[in-house]
C-alpha cells in the first residue's frame, strides 16, 4: 500500500511529535467567550490531533485587523478567493511528497484504484459542529453523482464511496486511478469540490427533505434547486450562516467591503501550541482598479497580492518608504504572463479555414518581439518564452520555449502571405475573405487587460505590423466566461497557468487539452465533443443522452483526437514513470509546432506587497496551490508589537 502519513503543514511542513500534548492557547478576543460561557474550551474545539503549521520567521502574537482590497465582487481577490477555497486535504511538503493536511492522513490503494481518507477526530466547523465523513459522502451523493443538478465533478474516475467508520472513506474507481491522490492537494481536495456542511444544508436539498420545495417557495425560490445554490454557491456568499473550514468567517457582506472574523473552531495551530490564525479580523474593500492601486501605494492596503502588476513595480517601488510597506518579488510559474488562445472552432468557415492554417499562427508569434515586451512591460523580470511549461518539469525540452519565438516579422508577413492574405486596404492592413481588413478582436477581462495594457498594446502594435488589425476587447469577468465556449470569438487572452509539473499533473494540461482548453479557449467547440464523449467512456452517460443520438460540438479531426487520448493516457498513468514522461513529450512536442497558444513572457515574479511591520510574510510560492492567499499563508500573519 502506498502510505501518506501525517505531515501536517501547509508551507514547509513537518510532523511535530506529540503535538496532542501541547499545552494550547487562544486569542484574548476567545478567552472572553469561553470565561462568558459563550463558547467551549480552546481543547474542545480543536481536533484531536491539530494540524501543526511551522511559521515562515517566528511564533506571532494575537489581535488586530487586516485591511484588503479587491477589484470585483469575485471570489478571485486578496481576501481568500472567497470563503471556501482553503482546507486542503492534503498539501506537499518541499520535496513533493504529498502529506495529510486537513486530513490526517492519506493511502492510495497498490492497484490505484481506491483511496482512503482519515479525517482527524475531532475537526469542527466554524459552528461547532463535527466535520465528519458525512459531509465528503454528502458532496458526492446530493451533487457529484445527482443528475437532477447542474454542478461540475471533478471527481468522476470515483464510482463508490466506502465509509469505513465517522472519520474514514474510501473512494473507489473501476480503473487505475492515479490522479485521485495528487486532487487532494488542489482545490478539487477542498470546500469546493470534496465536501460540504451536510448538517447545515441538507434541509433545503429534496433528496434528504420531501418539503424542499416548499422551504424554497417560503424563502422566494422557485424550485429547491434555485434555493439549495444560494445557500451553498461558494462563488458569490450569500448565506453568511453557512458554516466553513477556513480560519476566518463572513460575517458581514456590502457591494462595497466584506468583513470577516476569526473562527473560534479553526482546527490548526502553530509550533507553540497557538490556535490560529493571529489576526482577529479582515476587511475587504471592493474599490476599481485603479483606486486598487492608489490604496496600494499609498500604504492602506495591509497586504496585496492579486491585482499587484510588474508593470507597476517602479511605482511601488518609489512610494515604498512613504507608504510603510516592503515590496516583495515572488518567484513565478506562469507558463506565459500574457497569452493568447487561437480560435480553432469560428463559427466563419472562412475564418477558420485562416485560424487553423498553422502558419497564420506561426505568423502571428514570431511577430511578437518578446524581448522588448520582457523591458518594457516587466522591467525584465520576466523570461521571453512561447506558451509552454516551465523549464523545471522532468520532461521538458528546451526547443518547446524558443519555439516560433524569435522574433522575426519578415518571417512572420512571408508566411501570411503563403496562407493567401497577399492583398491589403489603404491602412496597410491584410483583406480578410469577406474583403473587409482581417480583424482580430482579442477577448481580455476588464482587470487583467488594466494589470497588462501595455504589453496588449505591444502586441497590437506588432500584429499591426504584418498587416492585422486588433481590437482588444475588455469584459467583467462573468461576461468574458460566458464567451470563452462561443465559437464566434477570435482570440482569448488570458495568463497561461497550471504550467508546472506537478499542476499541470493534477490539473490534468488543461489548457493544453482540446477537451478543455481552459482560459485560452482555443477549442470550443471540440471541447463540447470530448467532454460527452468521456462521458460516455464513464458510463455516466449514453448517446441517447444528448440531443438527437449525436455527440454536441464538433468532432475533431483524427491528430486532435489523439491528442486528447494522450492526455487522457497521462492521466491514468504515475507521475514521473516513464510512459508518464513519454506521454508528456507527445503532448508538448505537438503543441510547440501547432501554435494554439501564443505566450509573450512566462515565469513573471508575483508582487507580494506587506506593511513593514506585518509579520510571517512569504517570500516563496510553495509547491502547490494559491498559497500565499489569506486563506493558506494569511492564518500566521501577525502585526509586529
Amino acid at each position: 500500500m502506498k502510505i501518506l502519513t501525517l505531515g501536517l503543514l501547509i508551507g514547509a511542513i513537518c510532523l511535530l511529535g506529540g503535538a496532542s500534548a501541547l499545552a494550547y492557547n487562544e486569542a484574548p478576543m476567545l478567552r472572553v467567550k469561553v470565561a462568558a460561557g459563550e463558547l467551549p474550551s480552546v481543547e474542545e474545539r480543536l481536533p484531536d490531533e491539530p494540524t501543526v503549521v511551522k511559521v515562515v520567521e517566528e511564533i506571532g502574537q494575537y489581535g488586530g485587523t487586516l485591511n484588503v482590497f479587491a477589484m470585483d465582487q469575485t471570489p478571485w481577490n486578496d481576501m481568500t478567493e472567497g470563503p471556501e477555497r482553503a482546507g486542503y486535504l492534503a498539501v506537499f511538503t518541499e520535496d513533493a511528497n504529498i502529506v495529510g493536511h486537513l486530513a490526517k492522513a492519506l493511502e492510495l490503494s497498490e492497484d490505484q484504484k481506491s483511496l482512503t481518507i482519515y479525517l482527524r477526530e475531532g475537526t469542527k466547523w466554524s459552528d461547532g459542529h463535527p466535520f465528519t465523513v458525512e459531509d465528503i459522502v454528502f458532496m458526492f451523493e446530493a451533487l457529484h453523482w445527482n443528475d437532477n443538478v447542474e454542478t461540475w465533478n471533478d471527481m468522476p474516475e470515483v464510482t463508490r464511496l466506502k465509509i469505513i467508520d465517522d472519520y474514514t472513506v474510501r473512494l473507489e474507481a473501476d480503473e487505475p486511478s492515479p490522479l485521485m491522490l495528487p486532487k487532494m492537494v488542489t482545490f478539487i481536495g477542498s470546500h469546493w469540490f470534496m465536501f460540504h456542511p451536510k448538517h447545515y444544508l441538507e434541509k433545503w436539498h429534496i433528496d434528504y427533505n420531501p418539503n424542499a420545495n416548499e422551504l424554497a417557495e417560503e424563502e422566494g425560490f422557485d424550485s429547491w434547486w434555485e434555493c439549495f445554490h444560494y445557500h451553498y454557491w461558494w462563488a458569490t456568499l450569500q448565506d453568511l450562516n453557512l458554516p466553513t473550514l477556513q480560519a476566518w468567517i463572513m460575517k458581514e457582506s456590502t457591494a462595497t467591503y466584506k468583513v470577516f472574523e476569526r473562527n473560534p473552531y479553526y482546527w490548526a495551530v502553530d509550533p507553540a501550541g497557538n490556535q490560529l490564525p493571529y489576526i482577529d479580523r479582515i476587511v475587504s474593500h471592493i474599490v476599481s482598479p485603479e483606486v486598487y492601486q492608489m490604496k496600494v501605494i499609498s500604504g492602506e492596503a495591509d497586504v496585496a497580492f492579486c491585482g499587484t502588476s510588474v508593470s507597476n513595480y517602479s511605482l511601488y517601488k518609489e512610494n515604498e518608504e512613504s507608504g510603510g510597506y516592503r515590496v516583495i518579488s515572488i518567484p513565478g510559474g506562469g507558463g506565459a504572463d500574457v497569452g493568447f488562445g487561437v480560435n480553432q472552432n469560428h463559427s466563419d468557415p472562412a475564418i477558420r479555414k485562416i485560424y487553423q492554417d498553422v502558419r497564420f499562427r506561426r505568423a502571428l508569434s514570431l511577430a511578437i518581439n518578446r524581448e522588448e515586451i520582457n523591458e518594457v512591460s516587466f522591467f525584465g523580470m520576466a523570461v521571453p518564452r512561447q506558451a509552454t511549461v516551465l523549464p523545471s518539469a522532468s520532461y521538458y525540452k528546451e526547443e518547446w520555449g524558443e519555439a516560433y519565438a524569435q522574433y522575426d516579422p519578415d518571417k512572420a508577413n512571408s508566411l501570411l502571405d503563403e496562407v493567401g492574405l497577399t492583398e491589403r486596404d489603404r491602412d496597410g492592413f491584410r483583406i480578410g475573405p469577406d474583403g473587409k481588413a482581417l480583424s482580430l478582436i482579442i477577448d481580455v477581462i476588464a482587470q487583467w487587460a488594466e494589470e497588462n495594457m501595455s504589453s496588449l498594446e505591444l502586441v497590437t502594435e506588432y500584429w499591426g505590423d504584418i498587416g492585422v488589425k486588433v481590437v482588444v476587447k475588455p469584459e467583467e469577468a462573468g461576461l468574458w466566461e460566458e464567451r470563452r465556449d462561443d465559437p464566434d470569438h477570435s482570440i482569448f487572452g488570458a495568463p497561461l497557468e497550471d504550467a508546472e509539473e506537478v499542476t499541470n499533473y493534477t490539473e490534468r494540461a488543461d489548457a493544453w487539452d482540446p477537451g478543455d482548453s481552459a482560459d485560452m479557449a482555443w477549442s470550443p467547440l471540440w471541447s463540447v465533443w470530448f467532454q460527452a464523449k468521456r462521458e460516455i467512456a464513464a458510463g455516466r452517460k449514453t448517446l441517447q443522452d444528448f440531443a438527437g443520438g449525436k455527440l454536441p460540438g464538433e468532432e475533431p479531426p483524427a491528430e486532435i483526437k489523439e491528442l486528447g487520448e494522450w492526455i487522457e493516457q497521462r492521466n491514468r498513468v504515475e507521475i514521473g514513470s516513464e510512459e508518464y514522461t513519454e506521454l508528456s513529450q507527445k503532448i508538448f512536442d505537438f503543441h510547440a509546432e501547432e501554435v494554439f497558444m501564443i505566450g509573450t513572457v512566462g515565469m513573471a515574479p508575483t508582487l507580494y506587497i506587506a506593511k513593514n511591520n506585518l509579520g510571517n510574510v512569504p517570500e516563496v510560492y510553495d509547491i502547490g496551490y494559491y498559497d500565499i492567499a489569506l486563506s493558506s499563508y494569511g492564518r500566521q500573519l501577525f502585526w509586529k508589537q
